[in-house]
């Protein structure tokens, strides 16, 4: 068991392509196993306004004009998992349409502390990518680790927790 999963992180992936649509569970899909970082980044491109109105005392403003994703993972190399042979795939299939469909669960913690009540819905969040970057790291001494980038393909949907 990874660190990742041990703080009670799932993440399940299958085979997609530009046309398919980000999960809602991880029903049917591959979990991935001996992930150590699933690395979330999302980006705003800017651009900065002038205003010439005495009310702005002549500060720009910047204006969002796009969005983007990616997520930096990692983990210890196990070349019969599915989870590695899918994102292998795609990584060398990116170029012909291949993409992944992601799911991401987040552990539940035992309680909300402002009201007591049991969490009943974890944090999830999901999205369809390619998989841009692929590095095998072989070291002697280390263990074989693997490095891939998903770049998302439109927007990922988070969903969040939830009490009873």
């Amino acid at each position: 068991m990874s660190f990742y999963a041990a703080f009670g992180y799932k993440t399940y992936i299958k085979e997609g392509d530009a046309c398919s649509d980000a999960p809602t569970d991880g029903t049917g899909m591959t979990e991935v196993k001996n992930l150590s970082n699933f690395a979330l980044q999302s980006s705003s491109d800017t651009t900065d306004v002038q205003t010439y109105d005495d009310s702005a005392g002549g500060w720009a403003a910047s204006v969002v004009t796009g969005n983007s994703y990616t997520v930096d993972c990692t983990l210890n190399i196990d070349m019969l998992d599915p989870g590695y042979l899918i994102l292998k795939k795609a990584a060398l299939e990116s170029a012909l349409g291949i993409t992944v469909e992601w799911f991401r669960e987040s552990p539940k913690p035992s309680g909300d502390c402002d009201t007591g009540l049991p969490i009943s819905t974890a944090e999830t969040h999901a999205g369809v990518a390619y998989v841009t970057n692929f590095s095998e790291d072989i070291t002697a001494g280390n263990i074989a680790a693997v490095t891939f980038t998903l770049a998302g393909l439109n927007a990922y949907v988070w969903t969040a927790a939830a009490t009873a």
